[in-house]
């Protein structure tokens, strides 16, 4: 294995070097020019010194460590505020800790970037990632459960202080053997937008709560005249071949992909999520999008009356909005419908965190003292109005101030009783489970194969996936 990442790296380097010859090239493909950095986010908060006795690192002192800190923030406003939050824990800390934060890249510049240092031994003191991220990078040694620092007296949330936390939220990286491997430190969620003033028009009154009214709608959009901008005519459901979309519908009739020790497509409420989307797709009341991000492209030129995405996607569906002239002028976000009326639907959160590597035991303390700084009710708040994140800190998502309604509404949602939390299983597979879903989803649609043959397939697919695992 080793030697095969080696290649690898081997192969990167010589790519990049004739990459670097074709760009001296005039004919090659102009490189786009580099954002115009913005000046960091002013945040005025402090760290209060921890008081107590230690349970768990009596004699360790963090006094004074530099945390290298691999994030994925690369854009100007989010390098702007990541910045900011980290020039304020350098100067406000009362530990004289300074962190090194450094952009990596996208998560999959990142995963490179960590199995060279899991190989050569150089490991960051932080790393951004994914929960099945976490267990890779655990089969070789590289990962610190954080569950001593999490449960100690003096740095973690011992007794009642843990009730300040979303656990919901903090479980996105709790393994079944109990083990906490990363931090949450942003959430989004996956939300419908649905069109209310085109369901007007159909004859709805809100927004579908069973999963049968959601069929209905879309068959209703691509059975009328309506249209969207430039006169388009609108269509009914955007399926997406996307595991989140899948997943998200499966869990608000309460199943799950994940059940004792196993991937399983064959349940009932698997099957019946593939059953609606051939039906739907076979009756002319959904279609597959042409183009990336084209469900919620459509959704914001008008063109179909409902659209599954990321709550991270909403200012780009207002843009949209605005630069289609807006041809939607009443939506809304809610979950994928239950069902039967007054169940649960179900919210899937995207749950993507911090990671701690192996390192000294002050590094390791130093690095957690950061993650604290992180949920900080203050700074959690400031920091999720900036990135349209959520926060972990229950205070910070009580008090937030969002920048649009939709934000808003997400975050009562994810506070609600009346809806079911969903988080992708911690599996190491679950890369793969994607690619399965992806294909599968695609072989009942426009694929025309029958619903159960390729749950069946899926289901062997994914056992062989577990296995190799």
């Amino acid at each position: 294995m080793r030697k095969l990442m080696f290649l690898l790296v081997s192969v990167s380097l010589m790519l990049g070097a004739a990459l670097g010859v074709a760009a001296q090239d005039p004919t090659a493909t102009p490189v786009p020019p580099t954002p115009t950095p913005l000046p960091p986010v002013a945040f005025a908060q402090t760290l209060s010194e921890f008081t107590g006795e230690s349970d768990n690192f009596a004699g360790v002192d963090p006094s004074g460590v530099t945390v290298t800190y691999w994030h994925q923030y690369n854009s100007p406003s989010q390098l702007a505020t990541v910045t900011g939050l980290v020039n304020a824990f350098n100067a406000g800390n009362p530990y004289g800790i300074t962190v090194n934060a450094i952009a990596q890249g996208n998560y999959n510049d990142i995963r490179t970037a960590m199995n060279n240092a899991i190989i050569s031994g150089d490991l960051p003191n932080l790393v951004a990632g994914f929960n099945n991220d976490a267990l890779s990078y655990d089969l070789d040694g590289a990962m610190v459960d954080l569950t001593p620092y999490y449960n100690d007296a003096k740095w973690g949330y011992a007794g009642d202080a843990g009730a300040e936390l979303n656990q919901n939220i903090i479980n996105g990286f709790r393994y079944e053997d109990g083990r906490l491997l990363g931090w949450v430190n942003q959430v989004s969620a996956n939300v419908l937008a649905v069109n209310s003033g085109m369901l007007s028009a159909l004859g709805f009154e809100a927004a579908p709560a069973t999963l049968a009214q959601f069929k209905e709608v879309a068959c209703a959009a691509a059975t009328s005249d309506l249209t969207g901008a430039e006169g388009g005519n609108v269509q009914g459901f955007p399926i997406v071949a996307d595991a989140s979309q899948f997943e998200s519908f499966v869990a608000s009739i309460g199943g799950s992909i994940w059940a004792d020790g196993a991937w399983n497509f064959t349940n009932e409420q698997s099957v019946a999520v593939l059953q609606l989307m051939a039906d739907m797709y076979k009756e002319g009341c959904a279609y597959i999008p042409q183009e990336r991000f084209g469900n919620t492209n459509d959704f914001a030129r008008g063109l179909n009356p409902m659209a599954l995405g990321s709550s991270a996607g909403i200012p780009i569906i207002m843009g949209g909005i605005e630069s289609a002239g807006n041809v939607v002028e009443n939506w809304t976000v809610t979950v994928t419908p239950p069902l039967a009326e007054g169940e649960k639907g179900a919210l899937q959160l995207f749950t993507p965190g911090i990671m701690m590597g192996a390192g000294t035991p002050e590094e390791q303390l130093a690095s957690w003292i950061f993650l604290r700084f992180f949920t900080q009710a203050d700074v959690s708040q400031q920091w999720a109005e900036a990135m349209s994140f959520f926060p972990v800190n229950l205070t910070a998502a009580a008090n937030l101030s969002p920048a649009n309604p939709y934000f808003g509404t997400i975050n009562d949602l994810i506070a609600s009783d009346a809806v079911s939390i969903y988080l992708s299983p911690q599996q190491l597979s679950y890369g793969a489970i994607r690619e399965i879903l992806a294909t599968g989803i695609a072989d009942v649609t426009s694929g025309g194969l029958d619903v159960m043959e390729v749950a069946q397939r899926m289901t062997d697919d994914a056992a062989a996936a577990l296995a190799d695992s």
